[in-house]
Parts: C-alpha cells; structure tokens; sequence
C-alpha cells in the first residue's frame, strides 16, 4: 500500500480526500491538522501532528495529500517534494504561476511526481464527452460551453470566499473548467479574455466570472456565477455534426441529452468512468501508467489563470505565448 499524509482537514481534506485515501491502494498514515479531534472521530488510529515538517521527521510517507488553503500550497509541497515524497496538491495548483513553475522544476530534480486534483476529468458528464469525441459522434467540436453556477447571496465566513490570496471563483472553480476545456481541446488557445465582478453585497472577492478561451475560430466558453438562483445546464457542445447537453453540475439524472441535425433530441444514457483519480494515481505510482495529470498540464492551467488575471484587469484579450 501507498503509505500516505493527508495535511488538512477542512472540508476538502476531510471529506474530498481522506475516503479516498482510505480505499485499498492507500493506507493513511497521518494527518497534519488544527483539528485533531475531528479527525481522531472519524480516523481513530491515526496520529495527528501540528505540522508536515513535524510528521516527516517521524513518519515513512510515499504520497503527501495538501488539501489546505491556496497560499499555504507552495511551502507545503515544497516541503513534502524535498523530503522525496510523491506529492498531491488540491486545485489550484499554487496562488502565482512563478510559484507553480518553481514546484514542477523541483519535481523533475527531485524525480517525484506532482499532480493536482483536477479530479472533475473523471465525471461521467466529461468523459461520455470525451467518448463521444474520440468515436467522432459530434464532429469537430466548435463550441464548449461550461456553467458552474450556484445561489450564495450571501458570502460565508470562510477564506475561499475573503480577500486573501488565491480565493475567488477563477481560482476555486476555474481551474476545473479550463483543466476540462484544454483537455478536450488538446491544443493551446491563441487567446483568453476574462470578465469578473463581485456581484455580492460587500462581497471581498470576484464571484462572477466569465472566461473565453479562443482556439482559432473555436471557443471554450467557461462562466461562473454565485447569483444563480435556478441555474439552467452545465454543459453545452457543439461540434460540425451534432450537439450534447448536460442539465446541471453533478447531475443525477441518468441521461444526457443528444442533438442532430434537423431531429428530435435524443435522451442517452452516460457513460460510466472507467476509473477514478486516485485508482490512475496509484498505478502511477507503481509505474504501471504515465501519470494521468501531468505536473505540465496543471501548469499550464495556471498560466491560463494568469492569462486570465491579466485579461480581467486591462479589460481585453491577452494572446497566449
């Protein structure tokens, strides 16, 4: 088994990565936690230490899970990269992309993998998409239109949603849209132009975000909002031959919908993933695969956050060099 830390236990480490940690190719050996009695409620047996420097010193760890806040990605990776353990890192990668250039350097020295969850790959919305490109169903996709909307009026007392590096939508929902965009475009975009508000009363952060990524004569359309009170779908695609939709994020309906020319729309039945992130994590951690999501796609991606950033200052689009 991989023996693995999990540093952090907020709402990401507890409940988006320490289940999975527990499944048969994983054996959690500690966490790095201000919440100690959190985790002893849940994971009894395992020790808690107040911090990753303090865990490493007395643990043998193969994999380092960060689920913390986005400033604190950088330092921890770090860390976990020269004490020669495989690391995980939560979206987004880092807070700039000097300091995610810095860790995928220090990866390849230290011959470590690195990844980031960008785990919304693995959703059977997605990879019936990707299905359906590769069997040529839908033609050459033109359009990839991606809403992750949701009704916060009100903004929440936690750090995602304050004024402090690396919080806002770009950042906490984004790098899930544009990880999804650029796979399934398989190219760099000419261009990127972004739109952000804070539509929120007294709101610190940007919570409306609208992001266009050009590829040529196609676009990648990504749009976040918090005042969203019915949301309508998710996903919407349109290739030369035919159309997909997606009703809502995280859907659990059965079915998506399919559009050809001139025809009624089709109910079809999803895909269901042949894998998870963490089943392709372990088996390239084995050497048995190439790791699923690269060090340099989840760089990239933060390039085009920085792209993004740049856009939505100057108000215009920002060529990708």
């Amino acid at each position: 088994m991989i023996r693995t830390a999990l540093v952090g236990f907020g709402l990401a480490g507890e409940h988006l990565h320490a289940p999975y940690i527990t499944s048969p190719d994983y054996q959690l050996v500690a966490v790095q936690s201000s919440r100690p009695d959190a985790v002893a409620k849940s994971y009894p047996n395992v020790p808690v230490y107040p911090s990753l420097e303090t865990l490493l010193a007395e643990e043998t760890i193969d994999l380092v899970v960060i689920a913390t806040p986005n400033a604190e990605h950088y330092p921890l990776a770090r860390l976990a990269l020269e004490a020669d353990c495989h690391v995980l890192v939560e979206k987004p990668f880092t807070v700039t992309l000097a300091e995610a250039e810095r860790l995928t350097e220090l990866s390849r020295q230290q011959n470590r993998l690195l990844t980031v969850y960008h785990n919304r790959r693995y959703k059977k919305d997605f990879e019936t998409l990707l299905e359906l490109v590769r069997t040529d169903q839908l033609g050459d996709v033109q359009t990839f239109e991606a809403h992750y909307d949701r009704y916060r009026p009100t903004v929440r007392e936690r750090w995602r949603e304050q004024d402090v590096p690396g919080a806002g939508l770009l950042y906490d929902l984004g790098s899930h849209l544009i990880d999804q965009a650029l796979v399934l475009f398989d190219e760099r975009p000419d261009r990127v132009f972004c739109d952000q508000a804070i539509q929120r009363i007294d709101g610190p952060v940007d919570d409306y975000t609208h992001l266009i990524l050009a590829f040529g004569t196609r676009r990648a359309i990504l749009h976040i909002g918090s005042l969203v009170p019915m949301s309508g779908r998710s996903l919407s695609v349109h290739g030369t031959k035919a159309s997909y939709f997606v009703d809502m994020v995280d859907t659990e309906n059965p079915t998506y919908t399919f559009g050809l020319p001139e025809q009624p729309p089709e109910e079809r039945p999803f895909l269901k993933p042949a894998s998870t992130y963490y089943t392709d994590l372990a088996r390239a951690i084995r050497n048995e695969i190439p790791l699923v999501v690269t060090t340099e796609q989840a760089l990239f991606v933060m390039k085009i956050i920085d792209y993004a950033q740049k856009s939505a200052k100057e108000g215009t689009w920002i060529s990708v060099e």
